[in-house]
């Protein structure tokens, strides 16, 4: 997006701290947003970049300090500082320097109360301003599958119209104001990924975006901790209907929490459940299934995802989307971040599916898809850490977990981290068939530590293994056994 910066002045609690000239007030300045040292830096050459920016206050500021200074290399012409950290010497003193540095590269320094509150402010104002008066926005929520139904919507709608989606499983408020100013204005439709995690989000977003349509996916125990319950979760997640009015449309899965909690929102409901579909094949290549006498295909593994697609079918039917270009865009779907990721390995099929937090519901469907798929093999093997947040619910969870692995086909199951004690203490007692394993939180997957050392040493032909663990550990991603295993047996 493009401002000038008198619509940024004029529309955020800011003033101009720093100006090289008044020409400032006669240019376009495009937002590009940097907030740690994960996100792209603009590449040499671009003379007009507009960069909000939050300098951290916890032990990493210095990483912000060095990425100001990396982005004014880059071609960055200013950015926004939290005013409140003037009274802080380092602070005040890098800022000095950064002007005395770099006075013939910056425009000029914007100085905020509250950098967050301030891209906030400029996200507002830009989607009730910036947007032609046709784009139609589309939000998706849920427990469980809303990043790839989320991703499902984007395939479909790409085939024919320009939408903007923005980085992929950027669904936190801050995160959301930043994909508002970063989308181009021309778009037909813009699509988020709304996390509920936090209590209020839900409804902030819907305030914030003002939808015209919304999906809600399946509510499971994620944060059952926070939440209490399931019907308190689908009461979260459905605000994100608050904004929805009479010719606007809701997709939600159909189940009694969300019937319950959708019930008092004035728009259009679809509901989609299992068994809504006639399945024709699934197998290592996706599923071929129909859906309302119409013939789907999705290249992705696991009957769950044709949940995922159903929803993402009766968003494209509430915008009139021809047939054939849902069929292409759904042929077209591909996952993103560490979902299903195969690979061999001194003959063993590993499978890791470790995208975030595991929750009881996608346990059930990874095992199950793991153990449909592969049941040719003889040598069957699952590693699972804990689910987390889930308060006073943590050991029927995870009990309610091992009975039902203890069902499975597995020769063996590994267990790690303390939330997963409950599993392995009753499948050595309930599941003689099944050898089991328990190993306390790796201090890292590299391949001396000595559960990814069993891993390796303990590879081997007609095998299939599934490392279903978190994703989004700070510390610990287990995605990175799959890693470290291209690394030992030198796969690119």
């Amino acid at each position: 997006m493009r401002y000038n910066l008198k619509e940024i002045l004029q529309n955020t609690s800011s003033y101009i701290f720093y100006k090289n000239s008044d020409d400032i007030f006669e240019k376009e300045y495009e937002s590009t947003l940097l907030i740690d040292k994960t996100r792209e830096l603009p590449q040499k050459g671009i003379n007009t970049i507009f960069t909000p920016f939050r300098i951290m206050i916890n032990d990493h500021y210095s990483d912000s300090f060095f990425l100001i200074k990396k982005a004014l290399d880059n071609g960055v012409k200013g950015f926004f500082f939290d005013e409140i950290r003037l009274k802080e010497e380092k602070y005040y003193n890098f800022l000095l320097e950064t002007i005395e540095q770099y006075k013939d590269k910056i425009d000029f320094i914007i100085m905020v109360p509250d950098t967050i509150q301030a891209i906030f402010d400029l996200a507002r104002y830009t989607i009730k301003n910036k947007f032609t008066k046709d784009v139609k926005i589309i939000t998706v929520t849920g427990s469980v599958g809303k990043t790839s139904t989320t991703e499902m919507i984007y395939a479909i709608f790409k085939e024919k119209y320009k939408i903007y989606r923005g980085e992929p499983m950027v669904n936190l408020r801050f995160r959301i104001n930043q994909k508002i100013i970063e989308a181009d204005n021309d778009v037909d439709f813009l699509l988020f990924e709304c996390s509920g995690a936090n209590r209020g989000y839900p409804k902030i977003f819907s305030e914030l975006l003002t939808p015209d349509a919304c999906v809600v996916t399946k509510v499971g125990t994620e944060n059952l901790g926070i939440f209490k319950s399931l019907d308190n979760i689908a009461n979260q997640k459905c605000e994100l209907m608050t904004c929805l009015h009479e010719n606007n449309f809701a997709v939600l899965n159909d189940s009694p929490e969300i019937r319950r909690a959708s019930e008092k929102y004035n728009c259009k409901k679809i509901y989609t459940k299992e068994g809504d579909y006639e399945l024709i094949k699934s197998d290592q290549q996706g599923s071929k299934f129909i859906y309302k006498n119409k013939e789907y295909e999705i290249p992705v593994v696991g009957v769950h995802q044709i949940n995922n697609a159903m929803k993402a079918i009766e968003v494209a039917n509430g915008f009139d989307v021809p047939y054939e270009t849902i069929v292409s865009g759904l042929k077209k779907f591909q996952t993103v971040g560490s979902r299903w990721n195969t690979d061999n390995f001194n003959g063993t099929l590993f499978v890791s599916d470790c995208p975030n937090n595991p929750s009881y519901e996608t346990m059930l469907s990874s095992i199950t898809t793991f153990v449909n798929l592969y049941k040719n093999f003889e040598n069957k093997r699952i590693a699972i850490s804990g689910i987390r947040s889930l308060g006073n619910h943590e050991k029927k969870v995870h009990l309610d977990l091992a009975k039902f692995i203890a069902q499975q086909p597995l020769n063996e199951v590994i267990c790690l981290e303390s939330e997963t004690k409950i599993i392995y203490e009753y499948l050595k007692e309930n599941a003689p068939q099944m050898q089991v394993k328990y190993y306390d939180k790796p201090n890292s997957l590299d391949k001396d530590e000595p559960f990814v050392q069993y891993i390796i040493n303990s590879l081997g032909e007609n095998q299939a293994f599934l490392m279903k663990g978190q994703g989004i550990d700070p510390k610990i991603r287990y995605e990175d056994v799959f890693t470290t295993l291209k690394q030992v047996f030198n796969k690119k």
